[in-house]
Order: C-alpha cells, then sequence, then structure tokens
C-alpha cells in the first residue's frame, strides 16, 4: 500500500476511526451537559422558616436601605444575595454568599466569602427548596425528546438489514 492510497481513504488510516465517534460523543456530552442544568434548575423558593437550619440555601431579596448599607460590600443596585445560611438570630443572618443579583440582570458569582445581613436590610428571605414534580415533568419532557429523535433517526436499530425469505426457484414454464 502506498502513500496515494492513505490520503484518499481507501487505506487503513481511513477505516481505523469512523467520523460518527466523534459527533456521537459531543451528542453525548452535550446532552450530559444540559441534563446537569436542567437538574440543577429543578428547584423552587418559599418563605424561609424562622427556624431554618444552618447549611440551608437562601435568597435574601434586599429593600433599598439594605441596597445603600451594603453597597459597599456587594455593589450597588445589588437586588438579592443568594448563599448558604451559616447562622441567624433575631437581628441577622450570616450566609456564605454564591451569587449577587442587580437589578440591572447582572451577577457576580461569589467564592462563599462570610457576610453578615441585617435582618432589617431584608425584604424577604427564602429557602431553595428540591422540586420532585418540576424534576419529573422535566425528565419525561427529556425523555420523550430523546426517544423521539432516536426513532426518527433509526438510532435504535442494530444496522443489519431485515431478512427477506428466500424467494425460491423461478417456475420455469
Amino acid at each position: 500500500m502506498n502513500l496515494a492510497e492513505f490520503s484518499n481513504g481507501s487505506g487503513r488510516a481511513a477505516l481505523a476511526r469512523p467520523a460518527s465517534v466523534s459527533f456521537k460523543r459531543f451528542v453525548g456530552c452535550s446532552l450530559l451537559a444540559f441534563l446537569m442544568g436542567v437538574a440543577s434548575g429543578c428547584y423552587t423558593y418559599s418563605p424561609m422558616p424562622p427556624a431554618a437550619a444552618p447549611g440551608t440555601d437562601v435568597l435574601l431579596g434586599l429593600n433599598d436601605q439594605g441596597r445603600v448599607t451594603l453597597g459597599q460590600s456587594v455593589g450597588p443596585a445589588a437586588q438579592s444575595i443568594e448563599g448558604t445560611l451559616q447562622a441567624h438570630s433575631d437581628s441577622a443572618y450570616v450566609v456564605s454568599v454564591s451569587s449577587v443579583t442587580y437589578f440591572n440582570g447582572g451577577s457576580n458569582k461569589w467564592s462563599g466569602e462570610p457576610l453578615t445581613i441585617g435582618r432589617t436590610l431584608v425584604s424577604d428571605a427564602k429557602e431553595r427548596q428540591f422540586s420532585r414534580s418540576r424534576t419529573a415533568v422535566v425528565i419525561t419532557a427529556i425523555g420523550g425528546a430523546m426517544l423521539a429523535f432516536m426513532f426518527s433517526r433509526n438510532i435504535l436499530s442494530n444496522g443489519q438489514p431485515e431478512k427477506q425469505p428466500n424467494p425460491g426457484p423461478p417456475n420455469g414454464q
């Protein structure tokens, strides 16, 4: 076999790895990334109970006084602070901040820095909870879409042609 046979795709090098493998890997990785994003979005926020335990994921909406008071630490025009509750008392929340959302639609990711926020600076305190119903609906929809895609592309077939019965010898009259 010479170099020309390898370059035009007729040699072993062309048969070593089908081009569809990289496409399938890309689709699989994309699907996995999508599912991870969807799974992390299957949460709801409900009012935080007065006796919330440390370690609870919370969303604290700031009032006008909170925006002014915390402007130096979290930035001006902050709308809400999301993080993990470390402790709370009658006068303040201590939160490991994971993100701050602003009125202009932007947000800043934080790496868990602790921040003490007075209760008088908070307009509403919400607790993040896993939603089984939303998760079930999303998983069902994604599963249905995947099955529809696979059936429309014959992905589930075994790749072998259907066997036709032998018609037998022709009648020779």
